[in-house]
């Protein structure tokens, strides 16, 4: 979805039930199954591709130099610290080179990830598995975790809430020391699984019933009480992308720092979901000064939008929310760039990848949940080197989702850098207690977990311009951006 999943596709489980009176504002989103939030992560109505279940084999283990890891940053107090802290610690945050003569070898026991991924079906991205196997690949010719060479098994869902559920019971029963999601379509369903399990859950996602969040634009916090309208993160979980509401905040502030004045929402006509977030967008664009144009309802299918086109540059909107498929996303952008309009389409989180940014002549706005792939850092790189080495396609590389799994995985890395001779899930839950203020050189906003609470909302993210085929972070560099301002 081109808006995130707060707009997103339905949940075969349930959905958001919106109370729309003032006095109801607090409790905005009662959620019993909160898939239909997930944002842009889900691939489309396009994208949807055959395959069987992937399951990765563990990778050669080799030997070369050490993985690279930081020690603790102190938390930047505006984007502009974080940019210029990362600047000057680079050098000493990224592992020397070595040669294979002198790197540590994965030689102790293996440990196994396992992982839930939407790699087939409607929401199906199956680069998003070749990522991971990657980073296991580099990783293990690096010496694995402390000596440990990384073993994975991750199970496609197809996008299948029971099918979903079943192979997460089938994964934890192989003792995992990491559950992996990548799961915008099934997430609700593996919930209580996951939670029951005490095994460390990290991933890509924005189910508040995963991953918790908070609403800024209503003053709405999590809450761990049973029936909450907004639940906080599992116990077990340790989200370090941007969770909802941010997902919405991002779209409308990414807005703003490309120039805009007015947004609109068009969403897809045939879910009701794809409207659901929209009170959200409204309140915050309010609060940030954007005006607000309205939602628009359009069909997914009707292929043409000259009409919904006109009617945006008729009444002044520069601004052009789509919450729908990646189908009506592109189709949108085509007609209303051949209706003269100038400008901008929104896309956030994982829709910023694939057709959607590939289509010409438009210029597109938003945030993202990963670190962005095109700056000149040499930590990026060392991302891109390791997904090139592997050969992951360039839709693989160049995709927040991507981006993200890689900071997932590099953070679990370095809470384990002293991992036992015989570790348990147990101790890598301990373990990511551990991580206080760490930003991994850049490619995350701080990050604290503290043990006996949930982990907190992750309210910051990555603004970009995507303008005449080249992207552009406004804030610059690794500069990241949150709501509300980190204090």
């Amino acid at each position: 979805m081109l808006l995130g999943g707060a707009l997103g596709p339905p949940d075969p489980e349930g959905g958001i039930f919106l109370l729309t009176t003032m006095s109801s504002r607090r409790r905005l989103f009662a959620v019993s199954v909160v898939a239909a939030l997930v944002l842009a992560a889900c691939g489309g109505d396009d994208e949807e591709t055959a395959g069987d279940t992937a399951t990765a084999e563990s990778p050669a283990v080799t030997t070369a130099d050490a993985p690279a890891t930081t020690d603790g940053d102190t938390p930047a107090t505006t984007a502009a610290e974080t940019a210029a802290e990362t600047a000057e610690d680079t050098a000493e945050d990224t592992a020397p080179a070595t040669t294979a003569a002198e790197a540590p070898v994965a030689d102790k026991s293996p440990i196994l990830i396992a992982g839930s991924f939407d790699l087939t079906g409607v929401t199906g991205r199956p680069e998003h598995a070749a990522v991971v196997e990657a980073w296991a690949a580099w990783i293990n010719e690096r010496g694995g975790i402390n000596g440990h060479p990384v073993e994975l098994d991750l199970q496609d869902t197809k996008g299948d809430a029971a099918l979903a559920q079943t192979q997460t019971e089938e994964l934890l029963a192989k003792n995992p020391v990491l559950y992996l999601l990548a799961t915008p379509g099934t997430e609700t369903a593996q919930g209580a699984t996951l939670a029951a399990s005490g095994v460390p859950i990290m991933g890509v996602g924005y189910n508040p019933s995963i991953w918790g969040g908070n609403i800024e634009a209503f003053k709405l916090a999590c809450s761990s009480e049973e029936g909450s309208p907004l639940p906080c993160a599992l116990p077990n979980a340790f989200p370090i992308a941007t969770t909802f509401g941010a997902v919405v905040d991002q779209q409308v502030l990414g807005a703003l720092a490309a120039g805009a004045t007015k947004g609109a929402v068009a969403a897809c006509a045939e879910v009701d979901s794809c409207s659901a977030a929209t009170p959200v967008w409204e309140a915050t664009a309010a609060a940030a000064g954007l005006e607000y144009g309205g939602r628009v309802l359009v069909s997914s299918t009707a292929g043409d939008y000259s009409a919904e086109c006109i009617q945006f540059i008729q009444d002044g909107v520069d601004f052009i929310q789509i919450s729908g498929g990646s189908a009506l996303g592109v189709a949108l952008m085509n007609s209303c760039r051949d209706q003269g309009y100038d400008g901008i389409f929104g896309a956030s989180a994982g829709s910023v990848s694939g057709e959607t940014i590939r289509v010409e002549g438009v210029t597109l706005a938003g945030g993202i949940n990963g670190f962005p792939w095109w700056v000149d850092d040499p930590l990026v790189q060392e991302y891109i080197d390791a997904m090139e080495a592997a050969g992951v396609s360039e839709d693989g590389i160049n995709d927040p989702t991507a981006t993200g799994l890689w900071s997932v995985l590099q953070l679990f890395a370095k809470a384990n850098a002293n991992l036992s001779d015989e570790p348990t899930a147990a101790e890598t839950l301990a373990n990511m207690y551990t991580i206080k203020d760490e930003t991994l050189g850049g490619l995350i906003a701080p990050t604290t977990f503290t043990e006996g609470e949930p982990a907190p909302a992750r309210p910051c993210f990555w603004p970009y311009i995507l303008e005449g085929g080249e992207f552009t972070n406004p804030l610059g560099g690794l500069a990241y951006q949150c709501y509300p301002a980190e204090s």
